[in-house]
């Protein structure tokens, strides 16, 4: 038992270390963009990065999920190339689309600023599709410092992309975003190939098509769920791109991603260790799985207070500082949005226990719920002005977090029940 915990722990560490150094490169380098891009330019990149995840969280159909499932390594190997060949396939499809409809697509998100970098989008979804398969292939070996150097390669690629490509307005930062995800996929594809090319290069179409069937529940049920949470995770980019200025939206993006970053590097490299954990807690000690994620969100939720109350008294004066007076009106958005930086901060990292193929279903369900309320909230109060937005966003957060606790937990205890 000692070795295992001593493992985890170690695990836990090794990524968070990555996580940290990849994060701490953009937070470094947050406050000198803000004075080389406007919020308009932030607005612009977050449009697109809204549209590039909810299409990438379905570009693979789920089965890099399934990587971390099968004993055997060649089964395992087929679901990375089965990910990889559909992401190619959804990619051209997506590419065909925009070639038609951009005009159409940029009058439906109310932006003709992002018109020439949606051709990217197709690039875009393929390279983080590949970087997914790998990724979970990585996770499923406990190759944790490969990980941590693929997260590390992301990073500083898209900031020194961005610094670089400043005469290309909100395009620079755009094409650093991309820069930084084939950096992060180039470490898998050089590292991972020189070392599991041997399993890798025994993936068969037979084997690709046989995994496929045996991990149906994937696209089946964990796809959808997984498109609309995706899809509610980015309504508040979308529906203040559609109600609001893209000022706003520039404003909105940067105070989110300034406040969720740095709990990120806790919570990206806890939920990339947990699964791992989880699934070898639900074969061999089921018991002990519920309890566990209990107290995990307890003490999650305990290093946000400090935080909630530091950004709560100091939010303005703070974001003014760091970022410049122009984006002093983000502190008084983040006054707001920490209390649902907080809570999902506690939840998001056990959630992969509803990854596991039994609790598929459950996951699809909360998933559902999240996006019909998330959707009604927003669109209710989209007139209502910005800082009502912002407390009716924050108050769904709290509520519908706290369901998917419950939720969480009673998966973890579902096997009790086979």
């Amino acid at each position: 038992m000692k070795n295992g915990k001593s493992d985890f722990l170690r695990n836990v560490l090794t990524l968070m270390t990555g996580t940290t150094l990849a994060q701490a490169i953009p937070i470094a380098a947050m406050p000198l963009l803000t004075r080389l891009y406007t919020p308009e330019d932030f607005g612009v990149l977050a449009l697109y990065m809204s549209i590039a995840g909810m299409i990438s969280v379905v570009i693979t159909a789920r089965y890099e999920i399934a990587v971390m499932l099968p004993e055997r390594e060649e089964d395992a190997a087929s679901l990375v190339a089965l990910s990889v060949c559909i992401a190619g396939v959804i990619s051209l499809v997506l590419l065909a689309v925009i070639l038609v409809f951009n005009e159409d697509i940029q009058g439906l998100l109310n932006n003709r600023a992002i018109g020439p970098w949606l051709y990217l989008l197709p690039i875009t979804v393929f390279v983080t599709g590949m970087w997914q398969a790998f990724n979970y292939w990585n996770n499923r070996a406990k190759k944790f410092k490969r990980l941590a150097v693929s997260r590390v390669a992301q990073g500083g690629g898209m900031t020194l992309a961005q610094f670089v490509l400043t005469g290309l307005s909100a395009g620079g930062l755009v094409v650093g975003y991309l820069v930084g995800q084939i950096s992060g996929l180039l470490v898998f594809i050089t590292r991972t190939w020189r070392e599991d090319r041997t399993v890798l290069s025994k993936v068969s179409l037979l084997s690709m098509l046989e995994n496929a069937r045996r991990y149906s529940k994937f696209p089946k049920y964990s796809m959808l769920g997984a498109l609309l949470d995706n899809a509610a995770v980015q309504m508040p980019v979308l529906m203040l791109s559609k109600f609001y200025d893209t000022h706003v939206v520039g404003i909105f993006s940067l105070t989110f991603r300034a406040l969720n970053l740095p709990m990120s590097l806790i919570a990206t490299s806890f939920s990339q260790v947990l699964f791992q954990r989880f699934v070898v807690l639900q074969r061999d000690n089921p018991e002990r799985l519920a309890p566990f994620v209990l107290k995990l969100f307890v003490g999650l939720l305990g290093l946000m207070v400090p935080l909630v109350a530091f950004v709560w008294i100091l939010g303005p004066d703070l974001f003014a500082l760091v970022f410049g007076e122009s984006w002093r009106q983000a502190g008084d958005y983040a006054t707001i949005l920490i209390f649902a930086v907080a809570i999902r901060f506690a939840v998001s990292p056990l959630s992969t226990v509803l990854a596991m193929d039994h609790n598929i279903k459950i996951g699809t369900l909360w998933q559902m719920i999240y996006f019909v309320t998330i959707s009604l909230t927003l669109f209710i109060f989209r007139n209502a002005g910005i800082e009502t937005f912002l407390l009716a966003f924050t108050l769904h957060e709290v509520a519908l977090y706290s369901l998917y606790l419950g939720f969480i937990i009673f998966g973890a205890k579902r096997h009790r029940f086979g």
